[in-house]
């Protein structure tokens, strides 16, 4: 009865921390898509903040972003994969991630975890209060919408990766900061993490990818990859920090009790 008992208690708590994680992954969710659709889509502050990072930005802009723009339309078969992968991989990387930091299990999963909940988070303020069109809405840069421009290969339409027909229930102004890259730089420290030289040759590749790929289709401005880094760093550092304060007293009394 005992060993059944213990069974029943484990199962229970796994079940409660499942329910736990999931219910704060649906929370961000929903908030993620009600922010993104609800706020932040005032597009004359959008344009206004857009032209702010542009002025910021300088001759990075002109020397850097338009020449990329530039060369991938001049490969169409490189400029639609990039279009691939800014629908798909940010879907696909993140979740397939998390799972495998899940079975890795310890801090390095929890870390994770909250990590990517506290740094959407801060996306999510930086949508609502400081709404930025991207570049690909702003033809008068020079730069072309290359997800539009090929969307005869894909499902989206004019609205970045939003099926057609759905570009009214996204937000286009939600630019700054790039979750996209965010979320990829968190995965990068993840599969580092896992520590094998495969996992760490991912960790380098897609982050760099990623980077490439929303600059090169006028998805974002280099500062909005910036910020989005920005909030990946602050988060893990947040949660490192909340994470040792709560560690210390534990190692405390568990060596007290030792001896």
């Amino acid at each position: 009865m005992t060993g059944v008992r213990s069974l029943t208690d484990g199962l229970r708590g796994r079940f409660g921390r499942w329910v736990v994680e999931l219910g704060v992954l649906v929370l961000l969710f929903a908030a993620y898509n009600l922010i993104r659709a609800g706020w932040g889509d005032d597009p004359v502050t959008a344009f206004a903040n857009a032209r702010r990072v542009v002025g910021g930005e300088g001759w990075i802009f002109r020397s850097v972003e338009l020449p990329l723009n530039e060369w991938i339309l001049r490969v169409p078969a490189l400029a639609v994969a990039a279009c691939y992968f800014y629908a798909l991989m940010h879907y696909v990387m993140t979740p397939v991630v998390l799972l495998v930091s899940r079975r890795h299990g310890g801090w390095h999963y929890w870390r994770g975890y909250w990590s990517i909940v506290l740094a959407s988070a801060f996306g999510l303020v930086g949508y609502a209060l400081l709404p930025t069109a991207p570049p690909r809405l702003m033809p008068e840069l020079g730069v072309v919408d290359v997800m539009r421009r090929f969307a005869d290969y894909g499902w989206w339409g004019a609205a970045a990766s939003a099926p057609r027909g759905l570009g009214d229930a996204t937000n286009q102004y939600a630019a700054m900061p790039s979750l996209h890259f965010g979320w990829s730089l968190w995965c990068a420290v993840q599969m580092w993490g896992l520590g094998t030289p495969r996992w760490r040759v991912a960790a380098v590749a897609y982050p760099a990818l990623q980077a490439l790929v929303v600059l090169a289709t006028a998805n974002h401005f280099l500062l909005d990859v910036l910020a989005g880094g920005a909030c990946v760093v602050l988060a893990y550092t947040v949660v490192e920090l909340v994470g040792r304060s709560v560690r210390r007293p534990l190692t405390m009394v568990a060596s007290r009790s030792s001896s």
